[in-house]
Formats: C-alpha cells, structure tokens, sequence
C-alpha cells in the first residue's frame, strides 16, 4: 500500500465518524457532528466577516425584530459577549434554524422564511458584521456554508441600528 493511503483512509474514516482510532477515547454523541461541521464550513471557507448580507437586508431586519421579538428580547441580549460566547465559530445555518424553530416564542416558526433570514440579517448587523452586496438566503444548506465569526477585522462605520 503507498504510504499516503496508510495515513489518508484512517483521516477520512475518522471524519466520516465511521472509525475512531484506538488511541482516542471513546466518541461522544455529538463529535462526529462536529466533524462534520468542520468539514462543511471549510468547503467554502467563508465567514460572516466576508459581507454575507445587505444592509437593506439588515434594516429590514431591524423592523421584523421591532415588531416579532423586542416585546421579549433587547437588542443588547443578542449582541456582544452573549451573541459571541454562544454563536462563534458555529455556521450560521445552526443560528437560522435554531431562530426559525423556536421564534417568535409566542408563535414559534410563524414568520416568513425571509423574515427570519432579514432578522439574522439584523443580528449580524447588530454585531458589527460587516455588509456586502449579496443578500443572505433563506436557505439552510446555503448557510451552514458559512461561519459565524463575530470578531469585526474593521469597525464599521455605518449605523448598526
């Protein structure tokens, strides 16, 4: 056997989840979807500092958070620390998902696809994420594409709000 394919076949075992080698300890529930969240997100190598959303988008955005979720969210328990500490590094499709599944509390999935993706439009907004000139897509295969990382490179300079 070439000496690549010794090393090669057990690296993709492992991150397909089909083997894990001796030396590891057993696999937690959750790795293997870990795995393949890094396998996913670096297929494009895209993060949300890449402009992933307009600004347009994000004003919109502001309204449908004003009228769906300030009645029990303030702007600031979704930006800064909080937003970063659980959110970075994850792909943005999980936040779109989580955001479509469980909101608005009072009526969970009730909004339109594309008010969710305005929303998440806002939230990375909100966060100093800059714009670009694509608007995100109401598309979770699409968004797991791309990693949240909310560690601005260069501040903004247009209003966040």
């Amino acid at each position: 056997m070439p000496s690549f394919l010794r090393f090669t076949i057990p690296l993709v075992a492992v991150l397909a989840g089909s083997i894990v080698p001796s030396t590891a300890p057993p696999a937690r529930a959750n790795e293997s979807l870990a795995i393949r969240r890094v396998v996913t997100i670096a297929d494009t190598g895209r993060t949300t500092m890449d402009g992933v959303y307009t600004l347009a988008q994000a004003t919109r955005g502001r309204d449908v958070f004003a009228s769906s979720c300030q009645s029990c969210h303030t702007p600031t328990q979704h930006s800064g620390p909080p937003f970063r500490n659980k959110w970075f590094g994850r792909p943005l499709g999980e936040l779109y998902e989580y955001i479509r599944r469980e909101m608005p509390q009072n009526e969970p999935g009730s909004m339109s696809d594309e008010d969710y993706v305005r929303a998440l439009a806002y939230l990375l907004r909100m966060n100093g994420m800059p714009t670009g000139s694509t608007p995100l897509v109401a598309d979770s295969a699409a968004l797991a594409r791309i990693r949240l990382d909310s560690v601005p490179a260069v501040p903004s300079t247009e209003s966040p709000r």
